[in-house]
C-alpha cells in the first residue's frame, strides 16, 4: 500500500511539472545574469537569489506546458493564407542584418527568390553586419559595452563577444566559441580584429569559457553563476538540466536527476549540504552544477585563473572553497552524468559536441530575426516543427552562423506575410 501510495504521488508531482522539485534550483524570480557588481558573493550558494543570478528560463523544446496540446499543431487558420512579400522582408532584414533600411536601389533590384537571397548574402558581406554582430553577442552575453571601465585590474569585458562576432565573421565553425585554444582575446579597432591570445593565466584556451572578462562578470559564490551562464547561454534552459526517467519520492518532492544522490557533498558536517532534502531538492540542480562548478573556480574576481581555488563559500565566515565543497572525493568533473571531463577544455568540447547546444543557438537567431523576446529570460520558446531542419543544415554543414542567418532570413516564416 505504501508503495502505491507513493507512485501516486510521483505521478502526481510530474502532472504539476514538479513544481517542488524545480524550486530546489532555487531560480529566483527577480534574477538577472546582469547585477551584482564584481566581487559580489551575497545570496544563496546556487546564486539563485542573489542580485546576479540567471533569469528564469523557458519551457523544454516540445513541451506542451502542461495542457495536453501538440506544440506543433497550427492553432492560426491564417497561416496559409500568408503571402511572400520580398519588399516587407527585405525590410526588416536590413534592420537585422546591417542597421539600416535597404536603400531604393536595393529594393527596386529584388524581384523573386534569387535576387532578394542575393542582396540577403549582400548584407551579410556588409561591414555593417559586423557591427550588428557584435552587439549581438554583447547582449547575448550580457557584456562588455564601448567605454566600460577597465584598468586596476579588471580585464576587458569586450573580448568574449568581439572573438564570437570574429568566429561568425570569418564564417568559422560555430563550436569555435566553445573549443579555440589561441586567440581567443582579440580586439576590434576600425573596423579590424586583431588577434590576441588571453593572458590570464589559463594553461589552454577554451573559447570564451576562460575569458577573463566573462570570468569576472560572473563570478559569485562557489562558481554557480559562471556554470549557470553557460547553461542558460548555450544551452537555453535554467537548471535543473538533466531529468531520470524515473524520479524518486524523496523528502518534500522528487528526485528527478540521473545522478546518484550520494554524487555531490552533502551531509551535516559539509558547509552547505547539496543532499538536504527538508524543503527543496537542492541536488536535483546541483548533482549537474556541481559536477562543473569546481573547474571555473580558480578564476579570481578579475578573471585571472590562479594556482588555488578562489571563489567562496556562502556559509560561516564566507571562507574560500574548496574541491571537497562541491564533490565527495572519488567524484571525476562532468558535463553530464556519463560524460566525464578532464579540464576546461575538454568541458568545451563535451558541450560543442552537446545536440542541445545547435540547437539553442538555432533558435536564438531565429528569435532575433522574427523579433521575438530572449528563449530563457523571456520563454520564447521555437516549435521543433519550425527549428528541425535548420538544425539539420547548420550540423550537416560545419555549424556556420552566417549559412545559418541565410537560411532564416530566406525562410518562407520570414517572407511570408
Amino acid at each position: 500500500m505504501k508503495g502505491e501510495e507513493q507512485m501516486r504521488h510521483l505521478r502526481w508531482l510530474a502532472a504539476t511539472g514538479l513544481t517542488v522539485a524545480l524550486t530546489a534550483c532555487g531560480n529566483g524570480g527577480s534574477g538577472t545574469l546582469l547585477g551584482g557588481g564584481n566581487g559580489d558573493t551575497t545570496g544563496s550558494a546556487n546564486g539563485g537569489s542573489d542580485p546576479g543570478s540567471p533569469a528564469q528560463g523557458g519551457t523544454p523544446q516540445g513541451d506542451d506546458g502542461g495542457n495536453g496540446a501538440d506544440p506543433n499543431a497550427n492553432s492560426n487558420p491564417n497561416i496559409d493564407q500568408r503571402k511572400v512579400n520580398y519588399g516587407e522582408a527585405l525590410r526588416t532584414a536590413a534592420l537585422k542584418l546591417v542597421g539600416d533600411l535597404p536603400t531604393l536601389a536595393d529594393m527596386k533590384a529584388v524581384t523573386d527568390a534569387t535576387s532578394y537571397g542575393a542582396q540577403i548574402d549582400k548584407y551579410l558581406a556588409d561591414p555593417r553586419f559586423v557591427t550588428r554582430q557584435l552587439q549581438w553577442w554583447r547582449d547575448t552575453f550580457k557584456t562588455g559595452q564601448p567605454g566600460m571601465k577597465t584598468g586596476n585590474g579588471l580585464p576587458s569585458f569586450d573580448t568574449a563577444a568581439v572573438f564570437a562576432t570574429e568566429v561568425v565573421v570569418n564564417d568559422r565553425p560555430y563550436t569555435d566559441i566553445l573549443t579555440a585554444s589561441t586567440n581567443t582575446c582579440p580586439t576590434f579597432t576600425g573596423g579590424v580584429f586583431t588577434d590576441a591570445s588571453c593572458t590570464n593565466g589559463v594553461a589552454t584556451a577554451s573559447g570564451v569559457l576562460t575569458d577573463p572578462g566573462l570570468m569576472s562578470q560572473y563570478y559569485a559564490n562557489m562558481a554557480f553563476r559562471r556554470v549557470r551562464f553557460i547553461q542558460e547561454t548555450f544551452v537555453c534552459s535554467k537548471m535543473p538540466a538533466e531529468f531520470s526517467p524515473t524520479p524518486q519520492v524523496m523528502g518534500s518532492g522528487a528526485y528527478t536527476s540521473p545522478w546518484p544522490f550520494a554524487s555531490i557533498t552533502g551531509g551535516t558536517t559539509a558547509k552547505i549540504n547539496f543532499q538536504d532534502t527538508s524543503a527543496v531538492i537542492c541536488a536535483n540542480c546541483h548533482t549537474t552544477m556541481n559536477h562543473i562548478a569546481p573547474l571555473f573556480g580558480n578564476f579570481d574576481m578579475n578573471g585571472q585563473y590562479q594556482t588555488t581555488l578562489q571563489v567562496l563559500v556562502p556559509s560561516t565566515g564566507n571562507p574560500k572553497a574548496t574541491r571537497a565543497d562541491w564533490l565527495p572525493a572519488a567524484e571525476n568533473y562532468a558535463w553530464r552524468n556519463g560524460q566525464q571531463v578532464a579540464d576546461i577544455p575538454a568541458l568545451g568540447k563535451a558541450i560543442a559536441a552537446d545536440p542541445a547546444v545547435a540547437q539553442c543557438i538555432v533558435t536564438r537567431e531565429w528569435n532575433y530575426a522574427m523579433s521575438r523576446g530572449d528563449v530563457v529570460n523571456d520563454t520564447a520558446t521555437v516549435p521543433s516543427i519550425v527549428t528541425d531542419s535548420l538544425v539539420k543544415d547548420f550540423t550537416s554543414n560545419g555549424m556556420k552562423v552566417k549559412r545559418l542567418l541565410r537560411n532564416i532570413f530566406t525562410a518562407d516564416d520570414f517572407v511570408k506575410f
